[in-house]
C-alpha cells in the first residue's frame, strides 16, 4: 500500500512541478513529460526509502 500512495503523490507532485516550471519559462504544459517526471520521482523516492531503511541486526 505504501508504494501505491507513493506513486499517487509522486505522480501529482510531478505534474505540479512540471506545470509550475513550464509556466515560469513560458513553455506549454505537456502531460507525457509530466507523467514521465512523476514516474522518475516515484522510482527515486522508492529507492531512497529502501536503501535508507534500517536493517535488523543479526545477533
Amino acid at each position: 500500500m505504501k508504494f501505491v500512495m507513493t506513486f499517487v503523490w509522486a505522480f501529482i507532485l510531478g505534474h505540479v512541478v512540471t506545470y509550475v516550471i513550464g509556466s515560469m519559462n513560458s513553455i506549454p504544459y505537456d502531460f507525457a513529460t509530466a507523467s514521465f517526471f512523476g514516474v522518475v520521482i516515484f522510482i527515486l523516492v522508492s529507492l531512497i526509502g529502501t536503501v535508507s531503511s534500517p536493517q535488523p541486526a543479526d545477533e
